[in-house]
């Protein structure tokens, strides 16, 4: 697999590693690495499915597969195909924070097996 690091400086640079690489052991023309930025993108192979848990109010736990690149209102379908409580009734909470429809499941900060928790916006008539 190759990879490509960019400098601060702006100096593009290619390397060979391992798929099975966890770290990755550099010296770059005498740059520190402290100065250096890794920023990785998807290979176009696929954007992998992670694992994340949901907390019910009832204290059930259910499991759904999401990418990165899925929208909270993505996820809030899944959900709905599982238990059948109608989406716009339904509150997803990470961190302490209640998340909105548009933002992405990466943008959350939501990641592998992170569990989020599940209310649910009822009207107050």
């Amino acid at each position: 697999m190759q990879i490509s690091i960019k400098t601060l400086k702006g100096k593009s640079i290619n390397l060979e590693v391992e798929d099975s690489s966890n770290t990755i052991d550099v010296k770059i023309h005498g740059e520190p690495m402290s100065e250096l930025v890794l920023r990785l993108r998807p290979s176009g192979r696929g954007e992998a499915a992670m694992r994340i848990f949901v907390a019910t109010l009832s204290g059930k736990s259910h499991t759904l597969q999401v990418k990165g690149s899925d929208t909270i209102g993505e996820v809030k379908t899944k959900f709905f195909e599982i238990d059948g409580t109608p989406v716009d009734q339904l509150r997803i909470i990470f961190a302490g924070v209640a998340l909105q429809n548009s933002r992405t499941v990466a943008e959350c900060g939501i990641r592998h097996e992170s569990t989020i928790h599940l209310t649910y916006d009822l009207c107050g008539c």
